[in-house]
C-alpha cells in the first residue's frame, strides 16, 4: 500500500496545468544533494501551514482587508520554513532582524509570495518595491550570475550594467548561495503555484531567472505539515495536538487588492523593512 507520501508525490499540476513528474532538476541535484527529496516535500508543506495559519489570524480578526492575512503569511512563511529544515543534518537559520532564513548544504533558501492569482508566471516575479538595502546586498553577494537570455550586441553597452559590489552576509559567508522560492498564494485559495531556483536581482525589483523548477503542491485532504523524526509537525506540536486554527473558519466579506495594482501587475505587498543580523544552527535553542 502507498503512503499519502508516494501518492502525493508522483505527480502534480504547474501552473499552466500539465501534469509533471516531481522528478528533481539536475540543478536542484548538484545544489542539495541527498536532501532535495525532502526539500520538495517539506516545503511545500511548509507553505501551506503558513497559509492556513495566516488565515486563521484573518479570521480570529474578522477583517474585511488583506492586511492581516499578508503580514501573517510573511511572518509565518519565514517560521515555518526554517521549522521544516532544521532537522536536516548540517542545516543552519541565519537571522536578519525581523525574519530567518534556513540554510541546507550552503543554500539559503528565501521565500517570495509573487502573485495573489493563478496563472502568473514565475518570470513575472518581483520583489517588493523600494527594495531594502538588505535584500540589495542579498542578491548582490550571494545570487549566482545567470545568462541573459538576449546578450548585448555592442559590448560598449554592457558598461551601463555592471552591478554593485556587495559584501557578503557573515552568518551565510563567502560559499552561501541564494535560492529562491517563489509562490503564488491568496486567502481563498490557498498556495497555487511554487518554484524554486537560481534568480538575480537586476534592479527596480526585477528578477532574472537561471534554473528553475516547480514544486509539488500538497494536495488537497492531506495534512500540509511536514513532520520530523521525532513525530512532530512544522509547528513544533505532535500530530495528536490541536493547532489553533483547527475551529470552522467563519464567511467573511474581502477587500480585494486595488484595480490599478492588479492591472500593473505589482506584488502583494506582504514585506516588511528589517534590520540586523546574527545566526544559529540546528543544536542551539
Amino acid at each position: 500500500m502507498k503512503s499519502p507520501r508516494t501518492e502525493a508525490s508522483t505527480q502534480f499540476k504547474d501552473w499552466s496545468g500539465d501534469m509533471r513528474s516531481v522528478r528533481g532538476a539536475d540543478w536542484e541535484a548538484d545544489a542539495f544533494g541527498e536532501h532535495v527529496e525532502v526539500l520538495r516535500e517539506r516545503i511545500p508543506a511548509a507553505l501551506a501551514v503558513a497559509h492556513t495559519r495566516a488565515r486563521a489570524g484573518h479570521d480570529a480578526a474578522r477583517s474585511t482587508k488583506l492586511r492581516v492575512y499578508g503580514t501573517t503569511l510573511w511572518e509565518c512563511q519565514h517560521e515555518e520554513l526554517v521549522a521544516a529544515v532544521m532537522s536536516i543534518d548540517g542545516a543552519k537559520v541565519a537571522k536578519f532582524g525581523g525574519y530567518e532564513l534556513p540554510v541546507v548544504a550552503d543554500r539559503v533558501l528565501f521565500p517570495l509570495r509573487y502573485a495573489d492569482r493563478s496563472g502568473v508566471p514565475v518570470k513575472n516575479a518581483r520583489l517588493p518595491v523600494p527594495v531594502s538595502g538588505q535584500r540589495q546586498r542579498l542578491f548582490g553577494a550571494h545570487a549566482t550570475e545567470v545568462e541573459r537570455p538576449h546578450p548585448y550586441l555592442d559590448e560598449s553597452w554592457a558598461d551601463y550594467d555592471l552591478p554593485e559590489d556587495y559584501e557578503v552576509f557573515p552568518q551565510l559567508g563567502d560559499g552561501t548561495e541564494l535560492i529562491v522560492i517563489a509562490y503564488a498564494c491568496n486567502l481563498e485559495a490557498g498556495v497555487m503555484n511554487i518554484e524554486w531556483g537560481r534568480a538575480k536581482h537586476v534592479g527596480g525589483g526585477e528578477l532574472l531567472w537561471g534554473e528553475h523548477t516547480p514544486l509539488p503542491l500538497v494536495p488537497a485532504g492531506l495534512p500540509g505539515i511536514a513532520k520530523d523524526s521525532d513525530g512532530l509537525n512544522t509547528a513544533g506540536q505532535g500530530s495528536d495536538v490541536p493547532r489553533f486554527d483547527a475551529a470552522e473558519e467563519p464567511g467573511l466579506p474581502l477587500g480585494p487588492r486595488p484595480s490599478g495594482d492588479r492591472k500593473l501587475d505589482v506584488p502583494p505587498l506582504t514585506e516588511r523593512r528589517t534590520d540586523e543580523a546574527h545566526t544559529r544552527d540546528n543544536d542551539q535553542n
